[in-house]
């Protein structure tokens, strides 16, 4: 047990040295005593043993004025170590090679294919992936119920997929570490890494083909009992809306999703959307885009539902601010003003001053999120002894 206890001990202390690192860049020893509070003994200790590991490298003196030997700053070696990150979507997946830092070196975006197409699809391209780059481990984003800590989609029921366990096959299958968590979740290790404005609370919520919420309070991922905290799209909007695959009536996701979207446009304007498998809420955006009235108004009617569904979030939790990413965050100027409007209408006072933001990081946040979060897990777990 006391084994266990100190090397847990040596790969929390290593965790927050490699995060402050990454968020404050190169920093000699004992500015980053100051920054994390460790000892300095423990620092010089830890740092130490990341150099030999060829994790962290000495990249010169600090550049000050005063008399006396300077420090050497340390920066994290981030080449040397690259990283799959994998986001699993309904509609499209996206695969990425990054050194951790957030540097895209490899980037696809993809249809993704069902049930046991799937599997194959994600086998493949990882396979090609592996041969080209020197790849380390890998990071998963899946939607649905996950087990982070075994590595396992326990329920997946927007790609059908359950029970997948991820780390073990992927070990089998590539002789690799994998890492896998919640898609919305791997947005919100993104944001915490490269948010400019240094938020410690705030939302990172997903619209597309399902909604869900990372949760981020004083600075930590919010997980709930089960792993299961975040699913905005289950929360009930509109009572006597559509029936929900939770078996649940009038879910958010059921109201202001991609498909929803498409929903209120065939609804709202008699027609059918022609298009090959799943229609999506770009095809709406585009109408929208020509001046078409009735694809405004699915944009809007999905904008009503979801300003409720923000407030709730809002009022329960009372975050600085609330990012909205995913696909249908693309169409972001025709759900605004009602989404503004009915969110408005539904928050309590105290949090008037919490804004609403699309996030700048790009399609490929959760991707990056994942290969980032597997450097993360990838010291913890196989550098520190």
């Amino acid at each position: 047990m006391k084994k266990a206890s100190l090397s847990s001990l040596k790969e929390n202390n290593a965790a927050l040295i490699f995060q402050s690192l990454r968020i404050q860049g190169p920093m000699t020893r004992a500015e980053i005593a100051r920054e994390t509070r460790l000892m300095p003994s423990t620092v010089s200790y830890i740092t130490n043993l990341l150099i030999h590991k060829k994790v962290l490298k000495e990249v010169g003196s600090e550049d000050v004025s005063r008399v006396g030997k300077k420090g050497i700053l340390l920066d994290i070696n981030y080449d040397d170590f690259l990283f799959i990150g994998y986001d699993v979507g309904s509609a499209y997946s996206r695969v990425i090679v990054s050194n951790g830092k957030g540097d895209i070196l490899y980037s696809k975006r993809f249809v993704s294919e069902k049930n046991d197409k799937l599997l194959k699809q994600i086998y493949e391209n990882i396979k090609m992936v592996k041969n080209k780059f020197n790849i380390i481990g890998i990071g998963m984003a899946f939607p649905g119920y996950i087990d982070p800590e075994n590595g396992v989609v326990i329920r997946s029921h927007n790609i059908d997929i359950s029970n997948f366990e991820v780390k073990k096959v992927m070990k089998k299958e590539f002789n690799l570490p994998a890492y896998v968590d919640h898609n919305t979740i791997m947005m919100a290790r993104n944001l915490i890494s490269n948010n400019s404005h240094k938020e410690k609370d705030f939302c990172v919520i997903n619209i597309g083909p399902g909604i869900g919420v990372g949760i981020v309070s004083n600075g930590k991922i919010l997980r709930g009992y089960k792993n299961a905290a975040g699913e905005l799209g289950h929360v009930t909007v509109n009572p006597e809306g559509r029936k929900c695959n939770c078996g649940k009536n009038g879910c958010l996701e059921t109201e202001s999703s991609s498909k929803a979207i498409v929903r209120n446009y065939e609804e709202i304007s008699g027609k059918n959307l022609e298009c090959e498998g799943s229609c999506e809420s770009k095809l709406v955006y585009e109408l929208a885009k020509k001046g078409d009235e009735n694809a405004i108004k699915a944009f809007e009617r999905a904008g009503k539902y979801l300003g409720i569904g923000i407030a709730t979030l809002v009022n329960i939790l009372n975050p600085e601010k609330v990012y909205i990413a995913g696909g249908v965050s693309n169409g972001w100027e025709f759900l605004k003003d009602s989404t503004e409007q009915s969110y408005n209408q539904h928050i309590f006072y105290a949090n008037k001053d919490v804004t609403i933001e699309v996030s700048s990081i790009g399609e490929y946040i959760t991707a990056c999120g994942a290969a980032t979060y597997a450097f993360e897990k990838y010291v913890r777990e196989e550098l520190i002894p």
